[in-house]
């Protein structure tokens, strides 16, 4: 057994020793593996465990993981169906099984042993979360393939049919996501921004900070998990110089939480104002003789990290890595984009779980419009005067694509106008970014104009508050977006006195 770092774990058994798991035990189980080589990506470490040892020990997340089983004949069938249940055999996949195994052997023994016509009434009693069901049915199926004791072909429907505790917790989270609940606020964004920008133009520089502020570039630029940047090899980040002799920065970022044969990178590049933070670890972890980036080895400790490296800006983080993930997402869902393109940001090989940000973003779409007094976002074009603006009746009618929307400043701006193009095919910020484009046809109605034009000035205010460059090009776009959104209304104003 290799040494492992972190703090211990142990979960010992409470045997039943009840005439249930005297049946099982007779029973014609089949055969376990002798070994299985567990490989924890969050240490970089394979583990083997083997079927005849009391105790395994091994790396789980990071962290050091002791699981104690029951002596004798027991002990020896709870680690062979850990063995068997284990699913695709991963650190966490064995440690679930396992675990649920020593803990609940007595509710083991009684769901097996029952005859399959009472096994409802009885997994109804004895299971009510989806981790035990899940650990559960495939070991029910299991018997039921292998022919264990009075298990077989026949009762494979029955066993899938029971209930999984599954869909009330995936529901749970898709309501969180639609209510717009974890998502992180506008002001600590800047703040993030803020202390990043400032980190990454320091002189001073210091390596205790170093970590916290590379992963808060990459979770909040990217989305991405804490399991992908701790697994980030200095291989899998690359530097070069763009088009205008800038330093830039590519990531390679492995697919967390897919199968292995679902397993793909995800490949990103780094801010170029943020380069310099990442370049610096790099260059840290280089010197120090790592392969890996990040000398953290668990999310708590990463998080940790990111935190002290806020504090150091008088920033309190007061959020969690994956309400950031849910921000970055849902911000690509409220400029347009499609459930493809969330998709692949998020690193996800179903577009499913896309849908609650976009549900999330026309729910808030349609509540900005009521209080407009419209009761639909989107509009068609129409030629008046001398420019093209979008009708009220006209916006009934236009393509979901056509909509322009998006949060600027502290708000959200829907209904300012449509897109002959389409959102979808626009790499460029939505409403800050129309106003002046020739494709954009703004809305003949004032009140989304005069939005968006607080929205932007709410955003000039808080750059000039954090000390940005009037000579940046994010300020100089905006006051370009105000010149332009002001043009607007005086259109609007002219078209209107002129009926």
């Amino acid at each position: 057994m290799r040494a492992y770092k972190g703090k211990s774990a142990s979960t010992t058994v409470n045997c039943a020793g009840s005439s249930a798991e005297t049946f099982i035990l007779e029973w014609a189980w089949p055969l376990p593996p002798a070994i299985i080589s567990l490989y924890d990506k969050y240490t970089d470490v394979t583990y083997v465990v083997e079927a005849d040892e009391n105790e395994w020990k091994f790396s789980y997340k990071g962290g050091a993981e002791s699981i104690s089983f029951a002596s004798g004949s027991a002990g020896a069938l709870q680690r062979r169906l850990a063995m068997l249940t284990s699913g695709h055999q991963s650190p966490s996949s064995l440690h679930r099984a396992a675990r649920l195994l020593v803990r609940k052997w007595e509710s083991v023994c009684t769901l097996v042993t029952t005859p399959a016509e009472e096994l409802r009434n009885a997994w109804n009693e004895h299971v009510t979360d989806s981790s035990f069901s899940g650990v559960m049915k495939r070991l029910l199926k299991m018997a039921c393939d292998a022919e264990v004791g009075h298990w077989n072909g026949r009762a494979l429907s029955l066993v899938r049919s029971l209930n999984t505790h599954a869909n009330a917790g995936m529901a749970r989270r898709k309501n969180t996501l639609i209510s717009r609940e974890e998502l992180v606020n506008i002001s600590l964004q800047a703040d993030i921004v803020r202390s990043l920008d400032a980190e990454a133009w320091s002189a001073e520089v210091e390596n205790e900070y170093l970590e916290g502020a590379a992963a808060l570039v990459f979770i909040y630029q990217h989305g991405v998990r804490p399991v992908q940047v701790l697994c980030l090899d200095t291989e899998h980040v690359r530097f070069f110089k763009d088009a205008n002799d800038e330093s830039a920065c590519i990531v390679s970022f492995h697919a967390a939480k897919q199968r292995d044969e679902q397993q793909f990178e995800i490949v990103r590049q780094v801010k170029p104002e943020w380069v310099q933070i990442v370049k610096r670890l790099w260059e840290s972890a280089k010197a120090a003789g790592r392969k890996r980036l990040f000398e953290a080895t668990n999310s708590t400790a990463l998080w940790a990290e990111a935190k002290a490296f806020c504090r150091r800006y008088g920033v309190n983080l007061d959020c969690t890595a994956p309400q950031l993930r849910h921000t970055a997402a849902q911000s690509l869902a409220d400029a347009g984009h499609s459930r493809e393109s969330i998709c692949k940001f998020l690193g996800h090989v179903y577009t499913g779980t896309s849908g609650a940000y976009i549900h999330a973003s026309m729910q808030q779409a349609d509540l900005v419009n009521s209080a407009l007094g419209a009761s639909k976002l989107y509009a068609k074009l129409q030629s008046i005067a001398s420019g093209r603006f979008a009708s009220l009746e006209e916006i009934l009618n236009a393509q979901e694509d056509q909509q322009i929307g998006a949060v600027v400043g502290n708000s959200l701006i829907a209904g300012v106008g449509l897109c002959q193009t389409g959102q979808s095919h626009c790499a460029y910020n939505p409403v800050t970014s129309c106003y002046g484009c020739a494709k954009f046809m703004p809305s003949l109605q004032k009140e989304p104009h005069l939005q968006a034009v607080d929205g932007m000035r709410q955003q000039v205010r808080r750059f000039l508050d954090i000390g940005i460059s009037a000579e940046s090009p994010a300020y100089l776009q905006l006051t370009r977006a105000l010149s332009g959104a002001q043009q607007i209304l005086d259109n609007i104003d002219q078209i209107a006195g002129a009926k």
